[in-house]
């Protein structure tokens, strides 16, 4: 019976091996964690670089107001979408990619679409912008339909 009751007190405590086992996932663990975050990092540089062709539409403080934005309204006037750039305005993907043709490309242009546009108008009016040869885009959504008309 000294046997069995010993036997059994060596069952419940932990040998050496069986520590090591806990501490190695750990440090796997730890190793995909950091692989991870250097990888996230690596992508995050991309993504910085359409930060400038987003605006919010309002003024912010320290802006020198040198740069201008190029602004696309598209809203809806007649049951059809009308693309306005300025004074000038045009309906149809065709019409609009010849209307900004003259512009420059570099400062890209910032789509602005009515609250009342279409998904199918405001794609159609993106992709005007990329047969115009623009590359940088950037989307402001949610203008009320009387105010997308100024």
């Amino acid at each position: 019976m000294r046997v069995t009751a010993a036997a059994r007190k060596d069952a419940h405590l932990l040998q050496l091996s069986e520590m090591r086992l806990p501490l190695i996932a750990f440090i796997d663990v730890i190793l995909f964690i950091l692989m991870y975050f250097l990888l996230a990092g690596t992508i995050d540089a991309e993504e910085r670089e359409l930060a400038a062709a987003i605006g919010s539409g309002s003024p912010v403080a320290g802006d020198s107001g040198g740069f201008t934005p190029q602004v696309l309204s598209v809203s809806l006037e007649g049951g059809a979408e009308v693309a306005r750039i300025g004074t000038r305005s045009a309906r149809g993907r065709d019409a609009i990619a010849e209307m900004l043709r003259g512009l420059p490309k570099e400062p890209g242009i910032v789509l602005r679409a009515a609250d009342d546009v279409s998904v199918a108008g405001v794609a159609a009016a993106m992709q005007a912008c990329r047969d115009a040869g623009f590359e940088r885009i950037a989307y402001q959504p949610g203008r009320e339909p009387a105010a997308a008309g100024r």
